[in-house]
């Protein structure tokens, strides 16, 4: 496994396979792929806001194996730039690894494999703009963070809050990223200065050690907080929500979505060493309590703020269950599944009695998990959990789209509600799968045979609002899920689908 080391820390040898790398990814023209993403991402679609973290960790995990690609060496660990020990005089900016600081009037860099000559800078268009360019402690920034500020920072809870941008507080997010707090890492931006000022940053080989850096501290703080989860899990901006597919991110091994993000060991992400009061990493699920159907209530208690609760059961047949909270505190509850637990099937808040959540739905056999929370991200209290199966209820069947049938009626009628179908393909071919109406509404396709496995989402490719895809299907079931743009958004709507080819 790669192990993510602090760059002063590296042997000649590990130093030299991390620059050819770098070099052997620049003039394949990847490198510049790279700074492209960055670049021409909306800037607050990935900064200022919830998916900062989850966007950036993604980023740096293709470049990583893109290192590891084009090095031929699977364990090559993409190195982090320790703050408090990456001053001027650190071994980092040395001529074997990063070069130094820039000419004191021009801020060119001169010396190490990035220098002027050896490596030039892009702008968003892709047009190359010059050499390096650097400015340590000049471009309002003169010093880097400590380490009693870091650790001020790891103690922050819950990870984010509304409004879910730089005026979210408290927000550990908010924290890291420096928009409030003892500014972390926009304060690493502006000391380096230069070309890792503008979204073009990337330019800097430094940035990936930056956002490494800055990667290990989100990693440490949810090994301290383990409970702690991401928010919002939904009802904040598109793009922002737990589930949601963040913007400027391609398709690739892992998912595009903050969720997909979150468990640094299942993407194989390790660091050589942790700051003290930080816990070595628990087994997956260790946390987990599992639930029974038709069992006595689980007691359950969110002991701090921000803090979320996991819970699993597992059915052998298709039932109608009920899963829902009681108690004092005003809940909400989400389940993921089946037998993916990255795949959100449902939401409430106040279904229940008082304030508490309640689900009732039907489910395929499989294995399923709940999280519950508080509403208040920062408040703590008891609740019960149940799990029960109706009986004497006919199971509700899946409405089927037939293809070049009239479009089906149907409504968005309560809040985040998704309606699913299915659809049958018999011959491989090309398919429009639509939406028509005045609601504006999200579409995502599963298959084939899987109500888990994601195919493809769109928006607003239709008409107007409506959601459009057109997509080359081999036989087999596939479902269509519908949902309102907004968690909260109710309105008609009529689904289709049609044979292209």
């Amino acid at each position: 496994m790669a192990i993510r080391k602090d760059a002063n820390t590296l042997t000649t040898a590990e130093k030299q396979e991390f620059v050819q790398a770098v070099h052997t990814l620049k003039q394949s023209g990847l490198y510049d792929q790279f700074v492209l993403r960055h670049a021409n991402t909306p800037m607050t679609a990935i900064h200022r806001s919830p998916a900062f973290l989850p966007w950036h960790r993604r980023f740096i995990l293709d470049f990583e194996r893109e290192l590891q690609r084009v090095s031929g060496n699977p364990n090559l660990g993409l190195p982090y730039w320790n703050w408090p020990n990456g001053g001027p005089g650190a071994s980092m900016w040395n001529d074997d690894l990063l070069g130094g600081d820039g000419n004191s009037i021009t801020g060119i860099v001169e010396t190490g494999p990035f220098r002027s000559g050896q490596w030039s800078v892009i702008n968003s268009d892709g047009n190359a703009t010059g050499p390096l360019r650097r400015r340590f402690g000049q471009s309002g920034a003169s010093t880097l963070p400590t380490q009693s500020e870091i650790l001020q920072v790891l103690g922050v809870t819950p990870y984010d809050s509304f409004p879910w941008n730089i005026s979210s507080s408290p927000s550990f997010r908010n924290q890291l990223e420096g928009w409030t707090g003892p500014n972390l890492h926009n304060r690493g931006h502006v000391w380096v200065g230069g070309s890792m000022l503008p979204m073009t940053s990337p330019n800097d080989p430094v940035f990936f050690m930056h956002h490494c850096m800055v990667d290990k501290l989100w990693h440490e703080w949810q090994l301290r907080f383990p409970n702690q989860g991401y928010l919002p899990v939904s009802g904040g901006p598109f793009g922002q929500n737990l589930t949601d597919a963040m913007a400027g991110t391609p398709n690739g091994p892992v998912g595009s979505r903050p969720i997909d993000m979150l468990d640094s060991t299942a993407l194989g992400i390790e660091y050589d060493q942790l700051l003290p009061g930080t816990p070595q990493p628990t087994p997956p699920g260790q946390n987990v309590t599992q639930l029974n159907v038709n069992a006595l209530p689980v007691s359950g208690q969110v002991s701090q703020p921000g803090e979320i609760d996991l819970f699993e059961f597992e059915l052998d047949q298709r039932r109608n269950i009920i899963l829902e909270t009681s108690g004092n505190s005003d809940t909400v509850l989400t389940l993921y599944g089946p037998d993916d637990f990255t795949r959100e099937i449902a939401v409430n808040d106040d279904g229940g009695s008082n304030f508490n959540s309640r689900i009732s739905m039907t489910l395929s056999a499989g294995t399923y998990r709940a999280s519950v929370r508080l509403y208040n991200p920062s408040r703590t209290g008891e609740y019960q959990i149940q799990l029960s199966s109706e009986t004497g209820t006919p199971t509700p069947s899946i409405p089927l789209l037939t293809v070049d049938n009239s479009p089906f009626a149907a409504e968005i009628s309560t809040d985040r509600e998704s309606d699913v179908y299915q659809i049958n393909i018999t011959t491989a071919g090309r398919f429009q799968i639509e939406t028509q109406g005045d609601t504006d509404v999200f579409l995502s396709v599963y298959g084939p045979d899987s109500q888990s496995t994601l195919i493809a989402t769109d928006d607003d490719s239709g008409i107007g609002l409506n959601s459009r895809l057109i997509l080359e299907l081999n036989p087999g079931g596939y479902f269509a899920a519908v949902r309102h743009f907004s968690a909260f958004g109710r309105g008609a709507y009529q689904i289709r689908v049609v044979r292209l080819s």
